[in-house]
């Protein structure tokens, strides 16, 4: 620890960080340099300090140099785009500056953009890698970088392997160093109207009646989400569109939890608006509050997922779903009674994309009809990635054609439960630096202490699932099931809770989550 910080100390050049590094107590000493980065299920991400650990100039630029690295010789062209959050902009160009010096071919985004967008903009123009500076929606302490391939879709484990190994083995402060001081220059930026680009295609001009509330949540979306809903009818109010680095007013600007929706709510009352429409500060995500018997409620990633599939596959046979294992299994029961192949894969998009992908090889991309995880992550178009944009549009025109029937999005979550059968699906978070540890302390205890009815336990690291091994557990139950899994981009350790019986599943959730803070 202490032999990293003096080696950042004597050999950074850049006379304003070895000043910072002086400030800094033993304390953040200790915490900031006691490992390094790694790679999670999207990338790098983590709190903007600096450290070996954390997220800054040089640990950005150690990955550009991991990246340059692993192109050099390859003829190959990159695009790098950034969100509205701190420091975004400037780790876009140090990561540009530092593939330069790689000589690889480069384009940039002038001002930010979302991640869908500029996953568009990786297959538009042919790019062989893509690359995003986003931390998401982790709060305004965190930053990040996404890595995608060529198809759009998040590198594959062959391709992190690789990137992980260069990454390991370069010197950080090296590779900064030699760029810190350098000019941008001349360099290639994506086309003004990239955006019209991406929304080419997906508009219908009609008259609309929806009366809507958008938040941005000072993100990227507002841009795209306006034209786009401007181009299919859709009058609506706007909060939180300005870029604001300190999420002022959503300190954590996720939109899968209501207190994101609190400035929003309260445009859509003096709105009168009958749904609001949120997307995360990268426009990847999509967050849903629907106006019923005159209060707001807000919908789960998986109740959002449940009326996606049964709108889309309505109608239909041998249309295809994508999911994964931590989503609700109730879609099951929607893609059998539809007459629909379901697909289960990992977390992640990576995971689901790349499965997207393969099938898509040998029954058509214009069969899969949704590819969604229950963490408000949906895709709706011909692309392998979540889009916040493009679903925002259809949960429109699907509450649209609701509200001309004197329905709500609520009514058309009841109409799928009596259609398909009652399934409620809930989901906590616990913050803890050690969860793959506490995910070890469950498999050897199985959670014998709470005296649970458990029927099965599959474990996904070591059971033969027919899926990559992963380090986490699922707990059958009658009537249910739940889920223990440490994030991939967050030091969490995330529950995931299926059951029939909506008032035993509040009171599990409270249990487990209560037993793994104090026992864990």
């Amino acid at each position: 620890m202490q032999d990293s910080y003096s080696y950042w100390l004597n050999n950074i050049k850049d006379e304003k960080i070895t000043k910072k590094l002086r400030n800094l107590d033993e304390k953040k000493i200790k915490e900031n340099f006691s490992s390094s980065l790694s790679f999670g299920t999207a990338g790098i991400r983590g709190i903007m300090e600096l450290g070996t650990n954390k997220i800054n100039e040089l640990t950005v630029c150690k990955l550009a140099s991991a990246v340059g690295e692993y192109l050099k010789d390859k003829n190959a062209k990159v695009i790098i785009g950034f969100d509205t959050r701190k420091n975004s902009k400037l780790f876009s160009r140090l990561f540009a500056k530092t593939l330069k010096a790689y000589q690889v071919d480069t384009l940039l985004f002038k001002d930010f953009c979302p991640t869908p967008v500029l996953v568009f903009a990786t297959t538009y123009y042919k790019c062989d890698l893509s690359i995003m500076i986003t931390a998401s929606h982790n709060k305004k302490e965190y930053n990040g970088i996404k890595i995608y391939g060529a198809d759009g879709i998040q590198i594959d484990k062959e391709i992190q392997a690789k990137l992980t190994k260069l990454f390991d083995e370069t010197d950080e402060t090296l590779c900064y160093n030699k760029i810190y001081k350098k000019r941008l220059g001349k360099v290639k930026y994506v086309e003004s109207g990239i955006i019209d680009s991406f929304l080419d295609g997906i508009y219908e001009n009609k008259k609309r009646c929806l009366k809507i509330t958008y938040t941005a949540l000072n993100g990227t979306g507002y841009k795209a989400v306006k034209k786009l809903l401007g181009y299919n009818g859709f009058k609506f109010k706007s909060v939180q569109t300005k870029q604001d680095p300190n999420f002022t007013t959503c300190p954590y600007p996720n939109p899968e939890f209501e207190e994101a929706f609190n400035e929003a709510k309260k445009v859509a009352k003096k709105n009168k608006s009958e749904i609001i429409i949120a997307t995360d500060p990268d426009a990847d995500r999509l967050g849903v509050m629907v106006k019923h018997n005159n209060e707001f409620v807000k919908l789960s990633g998986n109740e959002v997922g449940y009326i996606f599939a049964d709108h889309l596959l309505s109608g239909t046979k041998d249309k295809i779903i994508v999911t994964s294992v931590v989503t609700s299994p109730l879609i099951d029961e929607i893609c059998k009674k539809n007459n629909a192949k379901l697909y289960k894969t990992l977390t992640g998009f990576m995971s689901m994309g790349s499965k997207a992908k393969e099938l898509a090889s040998v029954y058509g991309r214009e069969n899969i009809v949704l590819i969604y995880e229950e963490s408000c992550g949906y895709c709706v178009r011909d692309a392998y990635d979540k889009d916040g944009i493009s679903a925002s549009l259809l949960i429109a025109e699907i509450a649209e054609k609701l509200k001309r029937g004197g329905k709500t999005l609520i009514d058309k979550l009841e109409d799928i439960y009596n259609k398909y059968g009652k399934m409620t699906s809930l989901a906590d978070s616990i913050e803890i630096e050690n969860s793959n540890y506490i995910i070890e302390k469950i498999r050897k205890t199985k959670l014998k202490e709470l005296k649970l009815d458990t029927l099965k336990i599959i474990d996904y690291q070591n059971d033969d699932t027919k899926l990559p091994k992963q380090n986490f557990l699922e707990f059958k139950i009658k009537d249910g099931s739940f889920i223990l899994r440490p994030s991939g981009t967050e030091p969490k350790l995330k529950i995931y809770l299926f059951h029939k019986d909506e008032n035993y599943a509040k009171k599990l959730l409270n249990i487990l989550t209560l037993y793994l803070k104090n026992n864990l």
